[in-house]
């Protein structure tokens, strides 16, 4: 069996008691990755430094937004944080979950290809600035 990251699986052979069966068989398929994955990498690489600045952005905009509808009365959703929340307080529960998430960043930073860093500053930015625009439509309802 020949697997390969990018591009097309292929020659994969299989053994089987019938006859008609342990013939190899080659199949074809998409592999994991491929063209589409290396343009995205190559892409988020280049504008890195700006993704990073874009994820602390983000997170400091979800952080506020989420103490400020905690404080109006609103309901933490992740069942994780609202744990925690009422166990240690709003803000010692974000800066806990929110750094452990940059460490995890972080980590990754360094141990991944240099051309497929820029993914790690995308993956934290994207589902801040969404946890950021729900925060501020919760705040505007709530408001209102």
């Amino acid at each position: 069996m020949r697997c390969i990251l990018t591009g097309i699986v292929a020659d994969d052979f299989r053994m089987s008691t019938d006859t008609a069966g342990s013939q190899p068989r080659e199949t074809t398929s998409f592999a994991v990755g491929g063209a589409r994955l290396d343009a995205v990498a190559t892409r988020t690489t280049t504008y890195a430094s700006w993704l990073w600045v874009v994820a602390v952005a983000t997170l400091l905009l979800d952080g506020t937004l989420t103490v400020y509808g905690l404080r109006l009365g609103l309901t933490e959703v992740n069942p994780v944080a609202a744990s925690l929340i009422a166990d240690v307080g709003i803000v010692p529960t974000l800066a806990l979950l929110k750094g452990m998430a940059l460490g995890v960043a972080v980590a990754g930073w360094v141990v991944m290809p240099e051309d497929y860093r820029g993914l790690v500053p995308a993956g934290l930015a994207l589902p801040w600035a969404c946890a950021s625009v729900v925060n501020c439509v919760a705040v505007a309802v709530a408001i209102a």
